[in-house]
Protein backbone atom coordinates (compact mmCIF):
# COMPACT_ATOMS: atom_id res chain seq x y z
CA UNK A 1 0.00 0.00 0.00
CA UNK A 2 2.66 2.82 1.32
CA UNK A 3 4.69 1.89 -2.23
CA UNK A 4 2.13 2.16 -3.94
CA UNK A 5 1.33 5.90 -3.12
CA UNK A 6 4.74 6.80 -2.86
CA UNK A 7 5.93 5.31 -6.59
CA UNK A 8 2.75 7.55 -7.81
CA UNK A 9 3.86 11.04 -5.39
CA UNK A 10 7.27 10.95 -6.11
CA UNK A 11 7.50 9.64 -9.61
CA UNK A 12 5.15 12.24 -10.34
CA UNK A 13 7.49 14.95 -8.91
CA UNK A 14 10.07 13.64 -10.80
CA UNK A 15 7.91 14.06 -13.89
CA UNK A 16 8.79 17.70 -13.34
CA UNK A 17 11.89 16.50 -15.38
CA UNK A 18 10.75 14.17 -17.77
CA UNK A 19 9.07 17.29 -19.49
CA UNK A 20 12.01 19.37 -21.74
CA UNK A 21 11.62 17.29 -24.80
CA UNK A 22 7.94 16.92 -25.52
CA UNK A 23 8.08 13.50 -25.03
CA UNK A 24 5.64 11.36 -23.08
CA UNK A 25 6.36 9.96 -19.70
CA UNK A 26 6.74 6.47 -18.78
CA UNK A 27 9.66 4.13 -19.35
CA UNK A 28 12.31 5.17 -21.32
CA UNK A 29 9.70 8.13 -22.55
CA UNK A 30 7.30 5.82 -24.50
CA UNK A 31 11.14 5.33 -25.90
CA UNK A 32 10.19 6.03 -29.33
CA UNK A 33 6.91 8.08 -29.40
CA UNK A 34 9.24 10.81 -29.73
CA UNK A 35 10.71 9.81 -32.59
CA UNK A 36 7.21 9.65 -34.29
CA UNK A 37 6.66 13.10 -33.26
CA UNK A 38 9.69 14.40 -34.65
CA UNK A 39 9.09 12.73 -37.68
CA UNK A 40 5.35 13.95 -38.07
CA UNK A 41 6.93 17.53 -38.03
CA UNK A 42 8.81 17.26 -41.00
CA UNK A 43 5.78 16.47 -43.29
CA UNK A 44 5.31 19.25 -46.01
CA UNK A 45 9.09 21.13 -45.41
CA UNK A 46 10.31 19.68 -49.09
CA UNK A 47 12.49 16.77 -47.82
CA UNK A 48 14.40 15.54 -50.85
CA UNK A 49 15.17 11.86 -51.72
CA UNK A 50 18.72 12.16 -49.99
CA UNK A 51 17.47 13.85 -47.30
CA UNK A 52 14.62 10.94 -46.30
CA UNK A 53 17.53 8.71 -46.70
CA UNK A 54 19.87 10.50 -44.03
CA UNK A 55 17.00 11.04 -41.72
CA UNK A 56 16.32 6.55 -41.81
CA UNK A 57 19.50 6.00 -40.87
CA UNK A 58 19.95 8.28 -38.15
CA UNK A 59 16.44 7.17 -36.89
CA UNK A 60 17.54 3.76 -37.52
CA UNK A 61 20.36 3.75 -35.61
CA UNK A 62 19.04 5.72 -32.79
CA UNK A 63 16.38 2.76 -32.37
CA UNK A 64 18.68 0.11 -32.84
CA UNK A 65 21.12 1.98 -29.69
CA UNK A 66 18.21 2.57 -27.51
CA UNK A 67 15.79 -0.51 -27.82
CA UNK A 68 12.56 -0.32 -25.97
CA UNK A 69 12.63 -1.16 -22.06
CA UNK A 70 11.32 -3.92 -20.61
CA UNK A 71 8.36 -3.42 -18.89
CA UNK A 72 8.38 -3.33 -15.17
CA UNK A 73 12.36 -1.66 -15.18
CA UNK A 74 11.28 1.40 -13.99
CA UNK A 75 13.28 1.30 -10.48
CA UNK A 76 10.24 1.85 -8.02
CA UNK A 77 11.62 3.53 -4.17
CA UNK A 78 12.88 1.48 -1.47
CA UNK A 79 10.75 3.19 1.32
CA UNK A 80 7.66 4.06 2.63
CA UNK A 81 5.96 6.86 1.38
CA UNK A 82 4.41 7.55 5.10
CA UNK A 83 7.69 7.52 6.41
CA UNK A 84 10.12 9.04 3.76
CA UNK A 85 11.89 11.83 5.03
CA UNK A 86 12.69 14.91 3.23
CA UNK A 87 16.70 13.24 2.33
CA UNK A 88 15.20 10.23 0.42
CA UNK A 89 12.98 11.57 -0.75
CA UNK A 90 15.15 14.20 -2.60
CA UNK A 91 17.62 11.91 -3.22
CA UNK A 92 15.87 9.63 -5.26
CA UNK A 93 14.27 11.98 -7.53
CA UNK A 94 17.78 13.21 -7.98
CA UNK A 95 18.83 10.00 -8.87
CA UNK A 96 16.05 9.23 -11.45
CA UNK A 97 16.14 12.84 -12.89
CA UNK A 98 20.21 12.23 -13.70
CA UNK A 99 19.36 8.69 -15.29
CA UNK A 100 16.25 10.27 -17.25
CA UNK A 101 18.74 13.26 -18.65
CA UNK A 102 21.27 10.48 -19.55
CA UNK A 103 18.71 8.90 -21.71
CA UNK A 104 16.68 12.37 -23.27
CA UNK A 105 20.71 12.98 -24.61
CA UNK A 106 20.36 10.49 -26.94
CA UNK A 107 17.33 11.96 -27.84
CA UNK A 108 18.62 15.58 -28.03
CA UNK A 109 21.77 13.95 -29.97
CA UNK A 110 18.94 12.86 -32.65
CA UNK A 111 17.01 15.84 -32.48
CA UNK A 112 20.16 17.79 -33.72
CA UNK A 113 21.48 15.67 -36.35
CA UNK A 114 18.33 15.70 -38.00
CA UNK A 115 18.11 19.28 -37.27
CA UNK A 116 21.85 19.94 -39.62
CA UNK A 117 19.98 17.37 -42.50
CA UNK A 118 17.70 20.00 -43.72
CA UNK A 119 18.16 23.20 -45.34
CA UNK A 120 18.41 27.10 -43.61
CA UNK A 121 14.99 27.63 -45.23
CA UNK A 122 13.45 24.13 -44.00
CA UNK A 123 15.04 25.07 -40.70
CA UNK A 124 13.24 27.92 -40.65
CA UNK A 125 10.07 26.57 -41.31
CA UNK A 126 10.41 23.95 -38.79
CA UNK A 127 11.24 26.80 -35.74
CA UNK A 128 8.43 28.72 -37.29
CA UNK A 129 6.28 25.54 -36.75
CA UNK A 130 7.61 24.87 -33.40
CA UNK A 131 7.32 28.58 -32.22
CA UNK A 132 3.47 28.61 -33.04
CA UNK A 133 2.61 25.23 -31.21
CA UNK A 134 4.26 27.12 -28.18
CA UNK A 135 2.27 30.29 -28.44
CA UNK A 136 -0.81 27.43 -28.58
CA UNK A 137 -0.01 25.96 -25.76
CA UNK A 138 0.40 28.79 -23.59
CA UNK A 139 -2.70 30.48 -24.57
CA UNK A 140 -4.98 27.47 -24.09
CA UNK A 141 -2.73 27.06 -20.43
CA UNK A 142 -3.64 31.17 -20.03
CA UNK A 143 -7.55 30.47 -21.21
CA UNK A 144 -7.77 27.43 -18.89
CA UNK A 145 -6.38 28.99 -15.35
CA UNK A 146 -8.26 32.12 -16.39
CA UNK A 147 -11.17 30.18 -16.28
CA UNK A 148 -10.34 28.25 -12.93
CA UNK A 149 -10.07 31.57 -11.59
CA UNK A 150 -13.03 32.66 -12.56
CA UNK A 151 -14.90 30.05 -11.62
CA UNK A 152 -13.47 29.72 -8.10
CA UNK A 153 -14.35 33.35 -7.11
CA UNK A 154 -18.04 33.50 -8.45
CA UNK A 155 -18.68 30.15 -6.34
CA UNK A 156 -16.67 31.82 -3.11
CA UNK A 157 -19.09 34.96 -3.58
CA UNK A 158 -22.15 32.24 -4.17
CA UNK A 159 -20.58 30.69 -0.70
CA UNK A 160 -20.13 27.19 -2.02
CA UNK A 161 -16.40 26.92 -2.08
CA UNK A 162 -16.48 23.27 -0.09
CA UNK A 163 -18.79 22.35 -3.34
CA UNK A 164 -15.60 23.82 -5.52
CA UNK A 165 -14.21 20.93 -7.63
CA UNK A 166 -15.14 18.36 -5.03
CA UNK A 167 -17.76 16.63 -5.69
CA UNK A 168 -19.81 15.42 -8.18
CA UNK A 169 -23.23 14.58 -8.58
CA UNK A 170 -22.82 11.45 -6.34
CA UNK A 171 -20.81 13.06 -3.81
CA UNK A 172 -17.81 12.02 -4.47
CA UNK A 173 -14.11 13.65 -5.13
CA UNK A 174 -13.25 14.75 -8.95
CA UNK A 175 -9.64 14.26 -9.73
CA UNK A 176 -7.87 17.62 -9.64
CA UNK A 177 -4.23 19.08 -10.31
CA UNK A 178 -2.87 15.49 -10.21
CA UNK A 179 -4.82 15.10 -6.37
CA UNK A 180 -5.15 10.48 -6.97
CA UNK A 181 -8.68 11.17 -4.99
CA UNK A 182 -11.15 10.14 -7.41
CA UNK A 183 -14.48 8.47 -6.04
CA UNK A 184 -12.78 8.45 -2.14
CA UNK A 185 -15.40 10.37 -0.11
CA UNK A 186 -13.85 13.20 2.08
CA UNK A 187 -15.00 15.13 5.06
CA UNK A 188 -15.88 18.72 4.80
CA UNK A 189 -13.13 18.92 7.23
CA UNK A 190 -10.24 17.30 4.90
CA UNK A 191 -11.94 19.22 1.67
CA UNK A 192 -11.48 22.22 3.13
CA UNK A 193 -7.72 21.68 4.66
CA UNK A 194 -6.72 19.82 1.09
CA UNK A 195 -8.42 23.38 -0.27
CA UNK A 196 -6.02 25.27 1.89
CA UNK A 197 -3.00 23.32 0.86
CA UNK A 198 -3.47 23.59 -3.27
CA UNK A 199 -3.97 27.38 -1.78
CA UNK A 200 -0.94 27.78 -0.26
CA UNK A 201 1.09 25.56 -3.15
CA UNK A 202 -0.33 27.57 -5.90
CA UNK A 203 2.73 30.40 -5.95
CA UNK A 204 5.36 27.91 -5.58
CA UNK A 205 4.10 25.48 -8.30
CA UNK A 206 3.97 27.86 -10.92
CA UNK A 207 7.68 29.30 -9.93
CA UNK A 208 8.42 25.46 -10.63
CA UNK A 209 6.95 25.66 -13.91
CA UNK A 210 8.61 28.68 -15.00
CA UNK A 211 11.95 27.01 -14.07
CA UNK A 212 11.08 23.83 -15.99
CA UNK A 213 9.93 26.24 -18.71
CA UNK A 214 13.52 28.17 -18.89
CA UNK A 215 15.26 24.37 -18.90
CA UNK A 216 12.98 22.89 -21.45
CA UNK A 217 14.01 26.44 -23.68
CA UNK A 218 17.45 26.04 -23.20
CA UNK A 219 17.80 22.42 -24.05
CA UNK A 220 15.85 23.00 -27.20
CA UNK A 221 17.93 26.36 -27.96
CA UNK A 222 21.16 24.06 -27.23
CA UNK A 223 19.95 21.02 -29.85
CA UNK A 224 19.46 23.45 -32.60
CA UNK A 225 23.22 25.43 -31.89
CA UNK A 226 26.60 24.30 -33.41
CA UNK A 227 27.83 24.28 -29.66
CA UNK A 228 25.41 21.36 -28.89
CA UNK A 229 27.66 18.67 -27.29
CA UNK A 230 27.54 15.84 -24.50
CA UNK A 231 29.60 18.01 -22.69
CA UNK A 232 27.84 20.91 -22.90
CA UNK A 233 24.20 18.93 -22.33
CA UNK A 234 25.83 17.93 -19.04
CA UNK A 235 26.95 21.15 -18.16
CA UNK A 236 23.21 22.73 -19.13
CA UNK A 237 21.59 19.58 -16.91
CA UNK A 238 23.71 20.48 -14.08
CA UNK A 239 22.93 24.11 -14.01
CA UNK A 240 19.33 23.44 -13.39
CA UNK A 241 19.54 20.04 -11.50
CA UNK A 242 19.40 21.80 -8.43
CA UNK A 243 16.25 23.79 -8.86
CA UNK A 244 14.58 20.92 -10.48
CA UNK A 245 15.25 18.31 -7.86
CA UNK A 246 14.39 21.13 -5.44
CA UNK A 247 10.76 21.43 -7.10
CA UNK A 248 9.97 17.93 -6.99
CA UNK A 249 10.71 17.59 -3.63
CA UNK A 250 8.47 20.26 -2.75
CA UNK A 251 6.05 18.72 -5.34
CA UNK A 252 6.42 15.35 -3.54
CA UNK A 253 5.97 16.86 0.27
CA UNK A 254 2.81 18.67 -1.36
CA UNK A 255 1.45 15.54 -1.96
CA UNK A 256 2.91 13.48 0.91
CA UNK A 257 0.48 16.29 3.20
CA UNK A 258 -2.76 15.90 1.09
CA UNK A 259 -1.91 12.30 1.42
CA UNK A 260 -1.71 12.96 5.52
CA UNK A 261 -5.29 14.10 5.46
CA UNK A 262 -6.60 10.44 4.60
CA UNK A 263 -7.70 7.87 7.37
CA UNK A 264 -6.61 4.55 7.33
CA UNK A 265 -9.48 3.37 5.75
CA UNK A 266 -9.52 6.00 2.87
CA UNK A 267 -5.95 5.16 2.42
CA UNK A 268 -6.42 1.71 1.52
CA UNK A 269 -10.01 2.41 -0.73
CA UNK A 270 -6.95 4.32 -2.55
CA UNK A 271 -4.61 1.36 -3.11
CA UNK A 272 -7.30 -0.76 -4.29
CA UNK A 273 -8.82 1.65 -6.49
CA UNK A 274 -5.13 2.15 -8.02
CA UNK A 275 -4.10 -1.81 -8.31
CA UNK A 276 -7.52 -2.36 -10.50
CA UNK A 277 -6.61 0.73 -12.59
CA UNK A 278 -2.82 -0.65 -13.24
CA UNK A 279 -4.59 -4.06 -13.70
CA UNK A 280 -6.53 -2.44 -16.27
CA UNK A 281 -3.95 -0.54 -18.11
CA UNK A 282 -1.98 -3.84 -18.25
CA UNK A 283 -4.64 -5.59 -20.50
CA UNK A 284 -4.59 -3.00 -23.11
CA UNK A 285 -0.34 -2.67 -23.23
Amino acid sequence: MKKVLIASVAVAAISLSGLTLAQPAGPGMRHHEPVKEMVKHLRGIGLSDLQREEIKTLVSAFKEANPRPVRGSVDKPDFDFETASETQISTFIQTQFEARETQHFALAQLRHDIFNVLTEEQQAKVLAREAKREAKKENRRNASEEKKAQFAKRLDREGKDKKFSHHNRKGHVHKRDGVPFEGIELSDTQQESLSALRESFKDTAEANRLIMRSFKDAQRELIRSSSFSQASWEALVTKYKDDIVSAGGEKAKHRQAMFALLTDEQKTELKTQREDERKLRDIFR
